[in-house]
């Protein structure tokens, strides 16, 4: 009966203390028991397994380029320095390259300006038609040909060159030494041509006073008659 309300009294858990001494014995062996260690075989399989691990990619690029030692930076070092040499080449190289295309490029347009002039001042009406035209991307920046092409505007002996001079002055109509001469020519021409290409001038560029001497000569009727009606229309449509 005592030992029945001593096994009831037990705290559960195990190992526990034991009133028995045989099972704290058993107890005590299974503490000491040793631990199983891998065989031979097992343990080479684990080192030869580690082995063939990949290294980490840091280790590995390190390795692909010589960075394991000092020799690897060495060659690092050298290699910067000779890339460093070959870019400022290539930068005078470069230079050179602009410095001789800006030289070719001043060239042509000194060329062409030539060209330009020697047609404004042609014999044959078609080149001179040609310089016209050519001389239109000149004539806000060079003074010479602008005056060229004000003589081919205000003196040329064929209408279609007069015109077309006339409109590649535009820009330059509210100029006071140009657009006095402009329209001297308006007030003197008789072609009906010419007359039409200055009065589209005007309309187009010219200044308030310029438009205010347009509508002097067209009341004292000195424009032609379909010029009339188109001048009065267009300062209906953009009053002055």
């Amino acid at each position: 009966m005592d030992r029945k309300d001593k096994s009831h009294s037990r705290v559960p858990g195990v190992p526990y203390e034991s009133d028995e001494a045989l099972e704290n014995t058993l107890w005590g062996e299974l503490q000491v028991l040793p631990q199983e260690e891998p065989s031979e075989g097992l343990r080479r399989a684990f080192y030869r397994k580690l082995e063939q691990t990949p290294a980490p990619f840091i280790q590995r690029a390190r390795s692909w380029f010589g960075f394991n030692n000092n020799t690897g930076w060495v060659t690092a070092a050298a290699c910067i320095l000779l890339g460093l040499t070959i870019g400022r080449a290539v930068e005078q190289s470069v230079i050179v390259d602009d410095d001789r295309i800006a030289s070719l490029e001043q060239r042509v347009s000194t060329l062409n300006r030539s060209l330009v002039l020697d047609r404004l001042e042609s014999d044959v009406p078609s080149k001179r038609l040609q310089g016209v035209l050519n001389a239109v991307e000149f004539v806000e920046q060079d003074a010479q040909i602008a005056t060229a092409l004000l003589t081919r505007a205000t003196e040329d002996n064929v209408s279609g060159v007069r015109s077309a001079a006339i409109d590649a002055l535009g820009p330059l109509v509210t100029d006071p030494a140009i657009g006095f001469e402009l329209m001297r020519a308006l007030r003197s021409t008789d072609s009906p041509l010419v007359q039409l290409s200055l009065v589209d001038l005007v309309l187009r560029f010219g200044s308030v006073e310029q438009v205010e001497e347009l509508l002097d000569l067209m009341e004292q009727g000195a424009l032609h008659q379909d010029l009339t009606r188109h001048v009065q229309e267009s300062v209906r449509r953009n009053p002055v």
